[in-house]
This record gives structure tokens, C-alpha cells and sequence, in this order.
């Protein structure tokens, strides 16, 4: 007798230029030999693989075969297995349905708009800014545009690539030239994004007064030991509120300053090991500061 695990599979919500894959698994549960003779699909969406054909299964065993979705038109789709084998209730068939989905390429900056108060013309503030593949598709920055005296970017070149779901911190900084407000903004082209992912960046030099904005005024300084295992350095993550997100790139060292802080406000830090693969650990402890008002 034959036995199949199901006799339909369902593939929901894959992306064009994505697979899934689901496995069937086809049993011998009579007391004699069963003999797969054939096991067919005929389908350009959907594929089928596994043991060479014809075989035979002794009582008891099994064999499976991986049935793939890799859709190539957005819509639903349908296909059908065909078995045949010296079982009496031969042949048998099981129904293949899937629903394809077309990619959409999406990123979100955090913060996106940044001030940097009031700042002494010829100094600087930076301040950190995280860009998130929230799309399906790989992203690739293909450059950065700054409109606006005085303001700039560091740590995010053309040609860096975010995968879904993966982040990417980067610096924007202001460096007033001359007293008086200024605007502008920080744009991130890809050619995957219909429009640029921007920034809107603000400030003001002065020539008396406070001498950095709000957010260069103060720091924290953090510190932890080593990891017991080989690393190739540490990643910190604050949390402001909505979340942890990456602040830092790969650390060497043991210490790390967040110059970023909002006076007022109340973060959560935490620290991850990065091995030489890119694998991280788990987090660290959880430590938090509260930055004065004053």
C-alpha cells in the first residue's frame, strides 16, 4: 500500500525571483515491496527532486521528494504530481497551488529629520543615523547626495549593500561656516528605490552662546569585558524608546562613546560579539543611562 504525507501543498505569499520548498514524503505501509514507477509534474513554476526513479520501498521505509515554488509571473498558480506504482490503489496524484507575489524594494531611515540647534561656526556635531532594508530584495547605494551649507555625511559609500531585514548606521554632521540658520538635505539614492530615502537636516551657527547643539553637549561612556570565545570585534545597540537598533559598526576595542545623546532623554544599551563569519551573539546585560536636562 502507499502512503503520501498529504495530498496537497499550499505555497503562499513567494516572492518572484524566491522559492519555496515543501517535502513529500511517500510510504510503504503494506506487508510487500512497493514499486514507484513514476513520479512526473509538468509545470514551469514548480519543480520537483529526489530519488531516481524507478525505485522500489520495502515495508515500513519511505522516500521523499522537495516540491519548489519558484514563481516567475505575480499571481496564483497550480500544478499537479503524478504517481504511478504497483499499488492497488495506484495512481495517485497530489495538487500543487501557490500564490507569487511581485518584490518590492523599501528602506527606512531613522531619524528622518535631524537639528542640530545651535552650534559654534567653525565646529562640528554629528549625529548617527540608521538606514533598514525593509523591501524583499537586496538594496544598493548607488550614492549620497547633501543639499545644504555646512552639513555632510561619513561611513556610507556607493556600491554598500543592505539585504532585507539587514541595517546599516552611518554619520551626519554639521560644520557652520558662518553664523545664521541653515537647512538642507541628505539623500540616499539606489536605483532598486523609485525616489531617494532623504534626511531633513537643520541648524545654526553662532559666534557667542552654546558652543554645540543639544546633542553634542553630552555623551555616555560605555565599557564591558571580553567575550570568552574569538571575536573580531563588538556591536553596540541603543535603544531610545522604539527599539534597539545598531549604533555602531564593528568595534575592535572594549569601549565605545555615544556622542548622540539627547539631553532629557533615557537610553538602553546593549553589546554583541562578531565573529570573523559575521555571526553575532546574543545580547549583552542590559545597561541604561538618563541624560540631564541641565
Amino acid at each position: 500500500m502507499i502512503s503520501l504525507s498529504a495530498t496537497s501543498f499550499n505555497f503562499n505569499g513567494v516572492v518572484i525571483g524566491h522559492s519555496a520548498t515543501q517535502t513529500l514524503h511517500i510510504t510503504n505501509t503494506g506487508n510487500a515491496p512497493l514499486t514507484l514507477s513514476s513520479v512526473s509534474l509538468k509545470s514551469s513554476q514548480f519543480a520537483l527532486t529526489g530519488p531516481s526513479l524507478p525505485r522500489t520501498i520495502l515495508p515500513a521505509q519511505k522516500v521523499d521528494y522537495a516540491l519548489t515554488f519558484e514563481p516567475s509571473l505575480a499571481g496564483s498558480a497550480s500544478a499537479s504530481v503524478q504517481i504511478t506504482s504497483n499499488a492497488s490503489s495506484a495512481p495517485a496524484s497530489v495538487s500543487l497551488a501557490g500564490v507569487a507575489e511581485k518584490s518590492f524594494a523599501a528602506v527606512q531611515v531613522s531619524p528622518s529629520a535631524i537639528s542640530f540647534g545651535n552650534l559654534k561656526v567653525q565646529t562640528t556635531a554629528t549625529q548617527n543615523v540608521t538606514l533598514k532594508n525593509t523591501g524583499d530584495i537586496n538594496i544598493t547605494i548607488s550614492g549620497v547626495t547633501v543639499a545644504g551649507a555646512g552639513f555632510g555625511y561619513s561611513s556610507l559609500s556607493p556600491g554598500h549593500s543592505l539585504t532585507p531585514n539587514q541595517s546599516v548606521t552611518f554619520q551626519i554632521w554639521f560644520r557652520p561656516q558662518s553664523s545664521g540658520s541653515a537647512a538642507g538635505q541628505v539623500s540616499i539614492l539606489s536605483s532598486n528605490l523609485a525616489t531617494p530615502a532623504s534626511i531633513s537636516v537643520s541648524g545654526a551657527g553662532v559666534t557667542s552662546g552654546p558652543t554645540s547643539s543639544p546633542a553634542a553637549q553630552r555623551s555616555v561612556a560605555l565599557s564591558w569585558g571580553p567575550s570568552a570565545g574569538s571575536v573580531a570585534g563588538y556591536r553596540v545597540y541603543r535603544d531610545d524608546g522604539s527599539g534597539y537598533s545598531p549604533l555602531s559598526a564593528i568595534v575592535p576595542d572594549l569601549t565605545y562613546t555615544d556622542s548622540s545623546v539627547v539631553s532629557g532623554s533615557t537610553y538602553r544599551y546593549v553589546v554583541t560579539a562578531v565573529d570573523s563569519a559575521g555571526d553575532e551573539s546574543v545580547y549583552s546585560n542590559e545597561a541604561t543611562a538618563v541624560i540631564p536636562t541641565s
